[in-house]
């Protein structure tokens, strides 16, 4: 069968707003969490979770175009909060496999491309750690599992956005299986990474990257000419493919900053979590100040996102109008055949 992505492309769309830009929050994370409730209450319970999570999207959704969920937590727990129209929903499991110097992604237990489409998912998003040094067993078997899930959205006819992040061995400064920004990391290691994940046999629709460089050199806003050039080899690496920032949980200005130099560069938008709405929970569980948090603080800086989203980023009304409109439409009918 011969394959045609009209589908992704009506699914992309509702991921945008007017303008055609991706202002995307999420709610999909799981450790940072767990650990924060755990410093609280010593342990978390499902219902903690799904409260904390369900406060945010009640809260920030509203000023979003797509919101990032879970299948364990956030559906279908979340799903009548959510007040956007796009949803993105993860696959990977949040607990890797490491062994030497080499991390290993696999999806959540009895979860599949599959069945994000069937429940009206407008993406897939997976969370891949990758490092090209890694053991070459590791990397050969991300490769893999990301070409694997590449098929099947092809597949599926729905989106791939693919969020690559690099990590630290056991033997480097700062290690950790946290899900935080690698100390000192390698902007190499991030540029390659999406190099190699840019190829067109991994099918990637949308990339959430990382900055190519430590979040500590973007507190200033006046950026180096390495900085500067770090953020167009990034660009250049996904050769044309629509991509966002995540945001790694930095500061809010360094976030901001972040936004600043990739949308020079030619991103689409964000998809950010932690950066707009951990700070609020500081009150926990406190839900009266969280909520007040989130409505002010959160809210406001979400704002500012996407004033500065709207006036700088790249938009994605021309990428879709070209791939929406196929030369062959007067056969489109006879030739989408479906799964």
């Amino acid at each position: 069968m011969k394959s045609l992505t009209t589908g992704k492309y009506i699914h992309i769309k509702k991921l945008c707003n007017d303008n055609h830009h991706l202002q995307m929050l999420a709610i999909d994370q799981r450790p940072p969490i767990f650990n924060l409730i755990k410093s609280k209450k010593k342990k978390y319970k499902f219902k903690d979770v799904v409260d904390f999570k369900k406060q945010i999207s009640l809260s920030l959704s509203q000023y979003s175009t797509a919101v990032l969920m879970d299948p364990v937590y956030s559906i279908p727990n979340l799903i009548t909060t959510s007040k956007c129209s796009g949803l993105i929903i993860t696959l990977e499991d949040h607990a890797f496999t490491e062994k030497g110097e080499g991390r290993y992604s696999r999806n959540i237990k009895n979860w599949t491309v599959e069945k994000i489409k069937k429940i009206g998912g407008d993406a897939v998003k997976v969370l891949a750690w990758y490092r090209p040094d890694a053991d070459q067993k590791s990397i050969n078997h991300q490769k893999k599992y990301i070409e694997t899930i590449g098929k099947q959205c092809e597949k599926y006819d729905i989106p791939f956005l693919l969020e690559l992040l690099v990590y630290p061995f056991k033997n480097e400064i700062g290690y950790s299986k946290d899900y935080k920004e690698q100390l000192d990391k390698n902007q190499n290691h991030i540029i390659g990474s999406v190099k190699e994940f840019s190829k067109a046999k991994y099918k990637v629709d949308i990339f959430k990257l990382e900055s190519p460089v430590d979040s500590k050199y973007l507190e200033n806003s006046k950026f180096t000419k390495v900085t500067e050039n770090a953020f167009k080899q990034l660009s250049k690496a996904t050769k044309n493919i629509p991509w966002v920032m995540l945001s790694s949980g930095m500061s809010k200005k360094s976030f901001f900053n972040c936004l600043k130099l990739a949308y020079k560069n030619g991103a689409s938008g964000y998809l950010a979590g932690r950066t707009i709405w951990l700070d609020a929970f500081k009150d926990y569980p406190n839900y009266q100040k969280i909520k007040k948090n989130l409505n002010k603080e959160s809210a406001n800086y979400v704002k500012k996102l996407n004033a500065l989203t709207n006036n700088n980023a790249q938009s994605l009304e021309n990428y879709l109008k070209n791939k929406l409109i196929q030369k062959n439409s007067i056969n489109f009918k006879n030739t989408y055949k479906g799964f």
